[in-house]
């Protein structure tokens, strides 16, 4: 696909309003590395950027090096800057990370259980037993995002949320090989829903249990696509 018509797109198309020229800039290279417009491996060249979106290249700068930071680019000798290629060993760390935090919360989350907890809960049941349509695989996504973004939220530790936000952002372009079938996709939603009614029973044991599961099946599905693909 066209670059420039990517980033037009990403940057008109979407309708939100953006403050500064740099975050527009930031938004628009952050959304195309997510959405692999940008593929892992590839060189970005500020100028063409630049020219692309009819800025200097200033902002471009600023915009790259706010992403290098986060770790979704880097930096390579020859002083040229490509998207992030991750390897096994990052998706391994990235999910024995998502255990432990993932772990905790739903911990915490029984134990700070009240109406309002039990109610946002139920939603996303509800959320994930009617997206079982294989072609909206994104929707599902999103879902699935929402929900344990919830789950670390409700457990209150700011320095875990942060920390969580950076990891996923890392493996965002490969969630969707975690549902590399249609069974693993149905399977997948019997875990989410599987794991919302431990919760709500205030099953600390089983919800662990089925946590871990679907993290490390999902690990292992990513790891697969990897392998197949020699990446």
């Amino acid at each position: 696909m066209d670059i420039g018509y990517c980033i037009t797109m990403a940057l008109h198309g979407n309708g939100r309003i953006i403050s500064t020229i740099k975050d527009q800039v930031y938004s628009v290279i952050k959304e195309n590395i997510l959405n692999e417009h940008f593929k892992p491996g590839q060189r970005l060249q500020e100028l063409q950027i630049a020219k692309e979106l009819n800025v200097s290249r200033s902002p471009v700068r600023s915009a790259i090096n706010e992403l290098i930071g986060e770790g979704l680019l880097e930096s390579i000798p020859n002083k040229s800057v490509m998207v992030r290629r991750l390897s096994e060993k990052d998706i391994v760390d990235a999910y024995e990370f998502r255990l432990i935090v993932e772990g905790f919360a739903v911990q915490r989350t029984i134990e700070l259980m009240d109406g309002a907890i039990a109610e946002r809960l139920r939603t996303f049941r509800s959320d994930f037993a009617s997206h079982d349509d294989f072609g909206a695989i994104q929707e599902y996504i999103k879902i699935d995002t929402a929900f344990h973004e919830f789950l670390v939220s409700t457990a209150g530790n700011a320095i875990l949320i942060d920390s969580l936000d950076k990891v996923s952002m890392l493996i965002t372009p490969f969630r969707v090989f975690s549902l590399s079938s249609q069974q693993r996709f149905l399977d997948s939603i019997d875990e989410h829903t599987g794991l919302i009614d431990a919760i709500l029973d205030r099953d600390a044991v089983r919800a662990a249990d089925i946590c871990t599961a679907h993290l490390r099946l999902a690990k292992e599905e990513i790891i697969k696509h990897l392998r197949s693909a020699n990446l």
